[in-house]
């Protein structure tokens, strides 16, 4: 596993475009049959909802005659919980390591991060419906929910749709060229949800849509400003959201720490991962290849028994003060969900 066959190579516009505007499209790079495992895990867990919820009274029926594109959508016009409850549950399912780890995507990751690849700390599904208070999610860059001694690095967001992703459908858009700078302000939303970059902090530069075809992914930095709006059709916008970093960047993997990689230390200010919250671990190196993760079963158990740790508070918003739609204060469990 630690010496591959390339299969996917981005050519040296792709690269350039990455590099100058802060983000990059990236059609078919997955195939149907390599996406399927994944959305099958997926409906199985929401099947799993639609039952228990229809066995508490939450909801009528479980909808199972609708597809995966727009089962969901129709759920969620009855009760608006069953999104929200999908979205909090952090799912954590085998097929998620078989993408987060697909040759293909770590040949694009280690284009862009370097050899000894890092899958970061954060992965997210993201199912966007229509008439949800956490559809849209404002602007933001991905270092403002990340350790600040790792603003300066590299971590890469490669955003995944499961189905095709329109801008109808809320896909994502960005602000090019706005990544070489710095970290802009970023404050609570109304529903202490989400942290949003205030629009006078962008001095006018304009936004452009990134609409994603079922198969390929947006690549974006940290520190490229995004967003999505509203789904204004009755097709979810399933997504996942992963990340990359290079094992330089301070990270809770459990690997050891080479010459010159960054190493956790309270006394100066080095955190022990960009996002403490939550676990990150090996996933390609030429030089340490038998600490690489290499089955579904060691990612799994990471991720359910790894113990959260605080983030830096930078914003005055540490997620422990978060709340939900409903104004209760936030549930974290071992993992804190985004």
């Amino acid at each position: 596993m630690s010496v591959s066959t390339v299969q996917f190579q981005l050519d040296q516009h792709q690269m350039q475009f990455f590099k100058d505007e802060g983000y990059l499209v990236v059609e078919n790079l997955f195939t149907d049959e390599e996406l399927q495992p994944v959305i099958d895990e997926i409906s199985r867990a929401l099947d799993e909802s639609c039952r228990a919820a229809v066995a508490a009274g939450q909801l009528s029926r479980t909808y199972e005659e609708y597809d995966f594109e727009h089962r969901l959508a129709y759920i969620n016009d009855e009760n608006v919980d069953v999104a929200k409850s999908l979205w909090d549950i952090r799912l954590v399912l085998p097929s998620f390591f078989g993408l987060i780890t697909n040759p293909k995507l770590l040949d694009v990751a280690e284009q862009i991060c370097g050899p000894e690849l890092i899958a970061s700390s954060v992965y997210r599904v993201r199912p966007k419906v229509r008439n949800h208070k956490w559809s849209a999610v404002p602007w933001h860059q991905d270092s403002g929910y990340f350790e600040p001694y790792c603003d300066l690095g590299l971590i890469l967001t490669v955003w995944l749709p499961l189905v095709d992703a329109t801008v109808e459908r809320g896909c994502l858009w960005v602000m090019p060229r706005m990544h070489k700078g710095g970290i802009f302000f970023h404050k609570p939303d109304d529903m202490i949800h989400y942290l949003v970059i205030p629009d006078e902090e962008f001095g006018g530069n304009k936004a452009v849509a990134a609409p994603v075809p079922k198969g390929g992914v947006l690549l974006l930095t940290n520190r490229t400003p995004h967003a999505s709006f509203e789904n204004c059709t009755d097709v979810v916008r399933w997504s996942m959201d992963l990340r990359y970093q290079s094992a330089t960047l301070p990270t809770n993997a459990n690997i050891t720490r080479l010459p010159g990689e960054t190493r956790s230390a309270d006394s100066v200010g080095v955190p022990v991962a960009c996002n403490p919250p939550e676990p990150d671990f090996l996933v390609r190196s030429q030089l340490r290849p038998n600490e690489i993760m290499k089955t579904a079963e060691e990612f799994v158990a990471l991720r359910n028994n790894h113990v959260y740790e605080k983030a830096t508070d930078r914003w005055g918003w540490a997620p422990e003060k978060r709340k939900d739609p409903m104004g209760n204060p936030y549930k974290m469990n071992k993992a804190a969900s985004d």
